[in-house]
């Protein structure tokens, strides 16, 4: 029965995600939280500089780097459609694996502007989200992030706030 709420509860947040609405992700967030999104790409290195050592490296620490990341997300209109849902663990160690397309749409109709897979790493303890590391293909991101920067585009540019 818990593992088919927690299901159901990321079938629900994903789904207000994809609206621009990422308040009850925030509410589960613990306010240690923490991001690991992989690569050498502008999502990675809003706060700090990548790490590429064989351990987990926090890119986004606390509330604000988490909101900062989500505002960003939501900006650039990018929607998760949600291929699995696997969870584990009791509630004090909930471990939770969604693979996703993520992709943004294009306005024409036609087609995506960008699309990926990913796999969603969280780890909850007692329903607040602690952990969340993000595998994709990093070359699709960083190839994102050139298209984005090319004459014409409107480039991403580093929130107002804290950094390391």
């Amino acid at each position: 029965m818990y593992k088919a709420s927690m299901r159901a509860m990321m079938r629900y947040s994903i789904r207000k995600l994809n609206q621009g609405d990422y308040s009850l992700m925030m509410r589960m967030a613990h306010p240690d939280f923490e991001l690991a999104f992989p690569g050498q790409n502008s999502w990675a290195t809003m706060f700090r500089p990548q790490s590429t050592g064989r351990l987990r490296h926090a890119t986004h620490r606390g509330l604000a780097e988490a909101t900062a990341f989500a505002d960003r997300f939501v900006a650039e209109g990018i929607q998760f459609r949600i291929e699995d849902i696997l969870v584990n663990g009791p509630p004090w160690n909930t471990r939770i694996a969604v693979r996703v397309h993520d992709f943004i749409p294009s306005s024409e109709g036609e087609g995506d502007v960008y699309n990926n897979r990913a796999l969603l790493f969280l780890e909850l303890r007692w329903g607040r989200l602690v952990r969340w590391e993000d595998y994709e293909d990093t070359e699709r991101v960083g190839a994102w992030d050139a298209k984005s920067a090319a004459p014409g585009a409107q480039p991403w540019r580093r929130p107002a706030g804290p950094s390391c």
